[in-house]
């Protein structure tokens, strides 16, 4: 028989709802909130640990999340779940997780691309790189200057749960650096300013691509220590894109020129 939560004042109420709310209580806790029956199963399949779920007493699929999940299942009422979720439309399920150690070791032997998300600051975009690295194959996934907690709710629910399957590490930038010289990777970096177009640089060998956020764009050090700086060629009046869109540009170029078999 599964626990019972009836009340809003249970410390473990308290504590989700402060999970979802306190990106400071995320990184120092090493857990995160998520919501909804697909991203617990990506979460689930990629090697995350879910230590619970809390199931809306009225969903029809209780049986079948007590099977499927080897979790503590917590059922709640309406007024609790509630109060938990933080989705307009909701399957019922919230789940605590366990942030991942991530690998990041790459393969010598095969074309590798490292994405850098540069200061950027709105979940959503962050959310919709990722769901373009999880199509694009990307390899790595490094957090610069970071302004934006990946384990937001939000940035959780705009990947679509691309989030779980993707290798992601927060570095300061000269350790980034050292990292990709170390593994021989050339760095180009997306600018406004740049005077090559994507389609000109050759991406038959192992490299990483650094985007900024759409007010400011690449830092300083990134202009200064990228191999190249990029830009993608602009047909209108307008002289930029959502940072989201122009990633899934620059990737697509990069895989095109590997017959999309890196």
């Amino acid at each position: 028989m599964s626990k019972k939560i009836t009340s809003l004042d249970n410390k473990e109420i308290k504590n989700i709802i402060r999970l979802t709310n306190k990106s400071k209580l995320r990184n120092e806790s090493r857990f995160f909130v998520i919501e909804g029956l697909r991203e617990l199963r990506m979460a689930n399949s990629n090697g995350f640990n879910i230590k619970k779920i809390f199931c809306n007493s009225n969903i029809n699929k209780l049986e079948l999340i007590k099977s499927e999940f080897k979790s503590e299942i917590i059922e709640v009422n309406n007024e609790v779940y509630s109060k938990i979720s933080f989705r307009k439309t909701t399957e019922g399920l919230v789940g605590i997780v366990a942030q991942k150690n991530q690998n990041i070791k790459l393969s010598p032997e095969q074309n590798n691309l490292v994405i850098i998300i540069d200061g950027i600051e709105k979940p959503g975009n962050i959310g919709a790189i990722l769901r373009s690295c999880d199509a694009s194959k990307v390899d790595l996934i490094i957090i610069n200057n970071q302004k934006c907690d990946v384990y937001n709710p939000n940035v959780i629910r705009s990947s679509l749960g691309a989030i779980f399957s993707q290798k992601i590490i927060s570095l300061e930038n000269k350790a980034t650096l050292s990292f990709l010289r170390k593994n021989k990777i050339r760095v180009y970096a997306t600018s406004l300013n740049a005077k090559k177009s994507i389609e000109k640089i050759d991406y038959n060998s192992s490299c990483a691509v650094v985007v900024g956020s759409e007010n400011l764009g690449i830092s300083k050090f990134w202009i200064t220590n990228s191999d190249e700086l990029i830009k993608i060629p602009m047909l209108g009046s307008v002289d930029s894109l959502n940072v989201s869109v122009s990633t899934s540009i620059v990737m697509y170029e990069i895989n095109r020129q590997n017959n999309f078999n890196r």
